[in-house]
């Protein structure tokens, strides 16, 4: 795409977490960033500043005027390796890199000042003022976290709205994919749309002249540009028998039409040389879309979300007029929700004795041991809960360890659920081993509700090294049976938890970097706990059984029978 004129600066963490072969896969990502780009001094101007401890110019927005020239100087670029002063690198951003002595232009819509900052780690110094300094001045922030980053100061950093220009990623192996979307980013657009080729759907967003929106004199919410702009459409009725329209984004200069969803066979290719005003023949002519007939009420065509993607359904989605429901593969079924799915079916046999053992040390932090409580009931809400069939228990541990209930105290998903939520958090310090002797000693006794010769599975849930000795209790939990998971956040150590988890390892532990992302794992485990009983087994079991059963009796009865001849 061709870039609206842009001045771009890269502010990069290099601090001492960043190890040398990741600073090599952020150069990768600036590089690919740059050559998405239109490179020029009357175009996009790109600086980089490095930042550590302290802060380095690389280069500024007037030293490269080619794409070739930026490209060798981020390959040069070395690593600083020492502190994370992210406030003052913002700081250099405003008074030095946007600075019309460093190249930067004044300031005018007819171009973008931009800032990306990449970091790692939680700063040394403050960033919420300096960056609402910047975001005065006119500069739009992006901020990008990797690994174990502190995204609370990631939102403090970026513009708004935060989820455009807040993004994560939990490693600098996987930086690289953010590329296309800031490609995107700078992309200008021009004339009357843009086409989306997606499967069977051809996706076209329409920009009506302001004209269209009478009397719509400033920005205001998306029910108000409805009510007086949406309204002043041509034919929009029609229009709308046979594609989604989705009306958004009014201001003084344009009213945008958004998301016109006709099926593929309507759509041929896009063209476009200017503004356009919407209007059933140049809608038809301008754009260059054929056979779309608005008279011809029996062709219906309709949006497919499904096609589209559209939707938010696990495993099947099927598509009804204008709607879609959700479905699941053969083996499970839907829950409550409505989208997601469960390979728990509760049939007779699928008993289980789940234990949660869940790490509420102080680096957890309140609002992460939320997301942990919600981590908690997504596989509740998998399980099929009663007497006969899974029952479950609830540990914290910190310091000390703490039982939240015990086994088959709740009878049902509800009261388990809300009895998770309620769940305070401990803080203080992280003894896991004192925590899985407690899972062994206490939490599978029968004393406790654990049921003789159900299956037993334990979920090891931790953000950090333990401060106690884990060996023994993690070997005796596994010898005694107990198919053990272990679950890794931030700062967990991952022989700890492959030393927790039962075989094979692989299926059994999980880490991530970010608390946000615990619900992906959660999906997982869902899947893996499910005890299912085999019928077939079952049967040779029992036949097995009797014939033993049935040797015994008969020698029991030629043993007698001899003692009596005797």
């Amino acid at each position: 795409c061709r870039t609206k004129p842009t001045d771009l600066v890269f502010v990069i963490d290099s601090s001492r977490s960043v190890r040398p072969d990741e600073f090599e896969k952020v150069k990768v990502f600036m590089s690919r960033v740059i050559e998405g780009l239109d490179v020029g001094p009357n175009s996009t101007r790109v600086g980089v500043i490095n930042y550590a401890s302290a802060v380095k110019n690389e280069f500024s927005l007037k030293t490269y005027q080619t794409k070739a020239g930026l490209l060798q100087a981020v390959r040069r670029i070395e690593p600083l390796s020492t502190g994370t002063m992210t406030g003052l690198a913002i700081q250099f951003a405003i008074s030095r890199a946007f600075s019309d002595s460093e190249g930067a232009r004044v300031r005018s819509p007819n171009f973008n000042k931009v800032a990306i900052v990449v970091t790692d780690g939680r700063p040394q110094d403050g960033v919420q003022d300096v960056s609402a300094r910047a975001r005065a001045a006119g500069i739009e922030i992006f901020a990008i976290g990797v690994g174990r980053v502190d995204m609370h100061t990631l939102r403090q950093i970026a513009s708004q709205p935060l989820d455009d220009h807040v993004d994560y990623v939990e490693s600098y192996s996987v930086i690289e994919k953010l590329t296309h979307k800031f490609q995107e980013a700078f992309c200008g657009t021009s004339g009357c749309q843009q086409a989306f080729h997606m499967e069977a759907v051809c996706v076209i967003i329409l920009y009506p002249s302001a004209s269209l929106c009478q009397g719509f004199g400033s920005v205001g919410a998306q029910s108000s540009m409805e009510d007086r702009c949406s309204l002043q459409l041509p034919f929009k009725n029609e229009l709308e028998k046979w594609v989604h329209v989705k009306l958004m984004r009014c201001n003084k200069a344009e009213c945008r039409v958004l998301h016109v969803v006709p099926m593929a066979r309507h759509c041929k290719h896009m063209h476009t040389d200017g503004p356009v005003k919407l209007s059933k023949t140049n809608f038809l002519k301008r754009c260059k879309i054929s056979r779309f007939n608005f008279q011809a009420e029996n062709d219906g065509v309709v949006s497919d979300l499904c096609a589209t993607g559209d939707h938010d359904c696990e495993q099947i989605c099927i598509s009804t007029p204008g709607a879609f429901k959700c479905a699941c593969k053969e083996g499970f079924t839907l829950n409550s929700d409505g989208k997601t799915c469960s390979a728990c079916n509760g049939a007779s046999g699928s008993a289980l004795d789940l234990v949660f053992l869940i790490d509420g040390s102080k680096s957890v932090r309140p609002e992460n041991f939320e997301l942990v409580k919600k981590f908690i009931n997504q596989i509740v809400d998998s399980l099929e809960v009663s007497d006969k069939q899974a029952q479950v228990g609830l540990v914290q541990y910190s310091s000390s360890v703490r039982q939240e209930f015990p086994l088959g105290q709740f009878k049902n998903k509800k009261d388990i659920k809300a009895a998770v939520k309620k769940m305070a958090y401990m803080e203080k310090g992280t003894m896991t081993g004192q925590a899985l002797k407690y899972l062994i000693d206490s939490s599978f006794s029968i004393i406790n509700g654990a049921r003789p010769g159900v299956p037993k599975v334990g979920i090891v849930f931790t953000d950090g090294r333990s401060q106690d000795y884990i060996t023994d209790a993690a070997k005796k939990a596994k010898d005694l049976g107990f198919r053990m998971f272990a679950v890794g956040v931030g700062n967990a150590v991952e022989d700890e938890l492959r030393e927790i988890a039962s075989e094979p390892v692989a299926e059994h532990y999980f880490y991530t970097a970010d608390f946000r992302t615990i619900s992906k794992i959660g999906k997982k485990l869902q899947m893996k706990i499910c005890i299912e009983e085999d019928p077939c087994e079952c049967k040779s079991i029992v036949k097995f059984q009797t014939k033993v059963e049935d040797l015994i009796n008969s020698l029991q009865r030629k043993y007698i029978l001899r003692k009596l001849s005797l």
